[in-house]
């Protein structure tokens, strides 16, 4: 999710505040395929990951792309509205209670050297690294990827090398959102389902992004892990109702003495 966040947040100039719910929207939507219609989890994370996808399409056309000449500010509300729009539709057709995204093989248990490591926390693990690899090579080795940089890096001198930056836009906010799916259906088995779960890794991966720094892709998915190995840390051995206390501390320690992050770079504006 934070490299999603990090995607639309360097191209957009804004952060997507519904990256939450659509990761929310992507769980759901694996818990009906595979519990309900009896799919392969394999199979609905490949569906989940393009209907999250054609979803970012339709907002971005129907939101972003009309108010891409709008002030800053108006695309920070645009984004507010579109997280309370999919919590309601969530709330109407999914209901508030609670599910929980049953897959038998993922709640087995692997034991190596003493830890007990459960099936879905590897897969979670794997997945991210794989998904950060190839994101990274996309953006390294193509010229999409290459073009998706130099608008992140300045948008107006990307204009002007001949990049058609609302097309590049649209590329950003379509694989973020594809992203959000692919975290749905990573973690969605893990926990427990319901409208709001959106929120807290929405404010752990905007932590994230503030650690490892704003831009930098790598450095996202550094700052998630990290953080989230204090949450878990922080839970084990003090509570886990306190356990985000230690995350957001560490944001506001990382703010006040190093403001770019642990990769982020320098910028400098008249």
């Amino acid at each position: 999710m934070a490299s999603g966040l990090t995607l639309v947040l360097g191209i957009l100039n804004v952060p997507n505040f519904a990256q939450g719910h659509l990761y929310m929207v992507a769980a759901y939507l694996g818990f009906y395929m595979v519990m309900s219609y009896g799919m392969s989890y394999w199979l609905a994370l490949v569906l989940a990951t393009f209907a999250m996808g054609v979803l970012g399409q339709v907002i971005y056309g129907l939101v972003f792309y009309r108010m891409r000449n709008a002030p800053e500010v108006n695309l920070f509300v645009a984004a507010m509205a579109l997280l309370m729009v999919l919590e309601g539709i969530a709330l109407y057709f999914f209901g508030a209670s609670t599910k929980w995204f049953l897959i038998p093989f993922t709640r087995r248990v692997i034991t190596f050297a003493g830890l007990a490591l459960p099936v879905q926390r590897l897969i979670i693990i794997v997945g991210t690294l794989v998904v950060m690899v190839l994101l990274e090579l996309f953006i390294k080795k193509t010229t999409v990827g290459a073009a998706l940089e130099a608008t992140a890096q300045h948008r107006e001198g990307a204009m002007l090398c001949g990049i058609k930056v609302t097309r590049i836009s649209a590329v950003a906010f379509i694989i973020g959102t594809g992203l959000a799916g692919i975290a749905g259906m990573l973690i969605g088995p893990a926990v427990l389902l319901e409208p709001t779960m959106g929120m807290g890794p929405l404010l752990v991966a905007f932590s994230a992004i503030i650690f490892g720094g704003l831009g930098s892709i790598s450095g996202s998915v550094l700052g998630a892990f990290i953080l989230g190995l204090v949450e878990s840390l922080a839970s084990g051995y003090v509570s886990a109702k306190y356990s985000l206390i230690f995350v957001f501390g560490i944001m506001i320690l990382m703010l006040l003495f190093r403001p770019k992050g642990l990769f982020g770079r320098e910028v400098w504006r008249p």
